[in-house]
């Protein structure tokens, strides 16, 4: 069975070079207990959530290395506040599906995911459609890349510290001649 549910980012900017945060499946198990799967199937106790990701432009499927509890579904929220602990974090590497590999999350490229139901049997009874694609941060500047040579000033604002420095230091000088003079 396939449903359509809308993966998305755990927060809109969280998002690193090597990792993606996904928002929890919140509500994803009620959605499918209501419209096809039998309960008896697979318990909100017993059923966990695994998370696929596949590279964009790519046809290989890999998944996160572990499986998720069901999320609560509280009553009077549809998703109640997220904690990082509950976030599903895709990267910095994947596993193949057959466990018998890895693969690096790399920077600067598009991942789409999807949530599998598997009962404790570990029996596949739904998933969700495959998200849009989302994508990692670029690699940071390299600090070799920074120009930090000194780019000189300007004639005008040498003149301003030369006259500000002037000043202040004319001030401090008539402050300690007065306070001199009441000493006396």
């Amino acid at each position: 069975m396939l449903e359509d549910y809308p993966v998305s980012l755990y927060y809109p900017d969280s998002r690193l070079s090597t990792v993606l945060w996904l928002r929890p499946a919140y509500c994803l198990y009620e959605q499918w207990t209501r419209e096809d799967l039998d309960p008896s199937q697979a318990s909100r106790e017993t059923a966990t959530i695994e998370v696929e990701v596949k590279p964009e432009g790519h046809n290989h499927t890999y998944k996160i290395g572990r499986k998720f509890p069901i999320p609560y579904c509280g009553p009077m929220t549809e998703e109640p506040l997220i904690t990082k602990d509950l976030a599903y974090e895709v990267g910095p590497t994947l596993v193949c599906l057959h466990e018998n590999c890895t693969k690096a999350v790399l920077p600067g490229r598009g991942y789409s995911a999807r949530y599998l139901l598997y009962n404790q049997i570990q029996t596949l009874l739904a998933a969700t459609n495959w998200s849009r694609p989302f994508h990692t941060r670029g690699l940071p500047i390299s600090f070799r890349s920074m120009d930090v040579a000194f780019g000189g000033l300007s004639g005008g604002l040498v003149a301003v510290i030369v006259l500000l420095s002037i000043t202040v230091f004319l001030l401090l000088g008539a402050a300690w001649l007065i306070v001199a003079g009441w000493q006396q």
